[in-house]
């Protein structure tokens, strides 16, 4: 099985998958694998984990996952008759857990006051134009000249633009820090920064000036610029475009209200009892 296994790796290379979608697909496949414990793959027991799986903690997103993962792996093995469903779940069609206004000024002030003009910087940089935390490696010196740059992203490519007001910005941190080509945003190593010490980071932040850990991630910024683009401009297929989203259903999600903007709304009906 061991064997199997590094084939079935090698065949997701092949297929031009991300390193880091790898990395979930093996860890999903051998849990499988321990779980079979020396047993066949078949209908039933594949059936036998999807049902424990189900009856789990696990949300139906994580449980939805490891099935796809193990899906790929039956079908590669060469038995599709032992593939199982996925469980169906409703999208949410409310953001919740995403910074406000306030809480990215709090942020942005706290990173210049304490000396962290790297995070100051890729805070804004994130709530400007709604890329990925994994997308900062394409914000590079050379790109300051054209204000743009294309990125590939989930097998899909797409152009980032940069706001004006951010290019003499990135410029006189780029001239501070000796930064003379490449990406902008690097760890100690000199290599691009990582999302870990992002996220570790901004989890400290907002520690330190008192805001709700859940609220504070590298994507919270990325909703954040996506629910001001609606608020000002309302174009739903433009920001879609912006995003890098193939499927507008998921960019829906943005223009929809929030849980409590919907209690608020329910409150203020005027019928009668």
């Amino acid at each position: 099985m061991e064997e199997q296994i590094t084939l079935f790796r090698e065949y997701l290379e092949e297929q031009e998958l991300s390193p880091a979608t790898i990395r979930i697909y093996m860890r999903y496949i051998r849990k499988f694998i321990r779980y079979l414990d020396g047993r066949a793959i078949t209908k039933q027991n594949v059936m036998a984990y999807k049902g424990m799986l189900v009856e789990s903690d696990y949300k139906i997103t994580t449980v939805n996952l490891n099935i796809i993962a193990v899906n790929k792996f039956i079908r590669f093995s060469g038995k599709e008759n032992c593939i199982v469903k996925t469980r169906k779940y409703q999208r949410a069609r409310s953001l919740e857990n995403v910074i406000t206004g306030e809480d990215y000024k709090m942020l942005l002030d706290y990173a210049k006051e304490s000396g962290r003009e790297k995070y100051y910087l890729i805070m804004k940089v994130i709530a400007l134009t709604g890329i990925r935390v994994s997308e900062l490696r394409y914000i590079t010196v050379e790109m300051l000249n054209k204000g743009y740059v294309q990125v590939f992203n989930k097998g899909k490519a797409r152009e980032i633009y940069l706001p004006d007001k951010l290019i003499p910005l990135l410029r006189a941190y780029c001239d501070k820090e000796d930064i003379r080509k490449g990406a902008i945003f690097r760890g100690t190593t000199g290599a691009p920064i990582s999302r870990t010490a992002v996220w570790k980071m901004l989890k400290h932040m907002s520690d330190m000036v008192g805001i709700d850990k859940d609220k504070v991630y590298p994507h919270s910024f990325r909703h954040f610029f996506a629910l001001s683009y609606m608020e000002h401009f309302s174009n739903i297929f433009e920001l879609a475009d912006i995003l890098g989203h193939s499927d507008l259903s998921v960019t829906r999600i943005y223009a929809t209200s929030s849980i409590e903007q919907k209690r608020k709304r329910m409150n203020c009906l005027d019928i009668a009892d």
